[in-house]
């Protein structure tokens, strides 16, 4: 599978079928092809075959996503992370590999890597921030947010539609 990040930059061509397949998939990746293709009108193998593509491609990643609070993990903190230079890349690895961590970005800015993490308790907390980041070399500075009310989170995102007419008004001019 591709990581986000690998893929270069407008590799994955799209046509106005493919944009149709995704905005039918984004509010249910469970629907079925054979209902994506009545309502776009084409075969069920045509439906198999382009959300095949654009999964092997990185346009798109077939996932769940879980909710940390309903499964014991109800803090949810973002990290900022100023690292030795040198040590980005392998502080990056480390933190990736934490079972904690859910996100590991590499920034502009202030800080040069950006983390997000689920844990039980604020004891939990604690012990990642003083424990376990201090066993990482190459730290040299952390900053911590801990998220108190989420509001909005947006997998939604219509990213294949940015510059282009909206697939409603499409479909409206018809």
């Amino acid at each position: 599978m591709v990581r986000t990040g690998e893929t270069p930059f407008g590799t994955v061509e799209m046509d106005e079928l493919d944009r149709r397949i995704m905005k039918l998939l984004r509010p249910n990746a469970r629907r079925s092809y054979a209902s994506i293709a009545r309502e776009v009108g084409v075969s069920e193998p045509t439906v198999r075959n382009r959300v095949d593509r654009l999964i092997s491609k990185g346009a798109i990643f077939p996932m769940a996503r879980v909710n940390p609070a309903a499964i014991g993990f109800p803090v949810d903190a973002m990290v900022g992370i100023r690292v030795n230079r040198g040590y980005a890349k392998g502080v990056g690895q480390r933190l990736a590999a934490m079972e904690n961590v859910a996100y590991v970005g590499y920034t502009t800015g202030s800080f040069d890597i950006l983390i997000e993490a689920h844990l039980p308790d604020n004891e939990g907390l604690y012990k990642f921030l003083n424990e376990d980041l201090e066993e990482i070399e190459g730290i040299a500075h952390t900053e911590t947010w801990h998220i108190l009310r989420t509001d909005k989170t947006n997998f939604e995102w219509e990213g294949e539609n940015v510059g282009r007419k909206p697939l409603d008004a499409i479909a409206d001019d018809g």
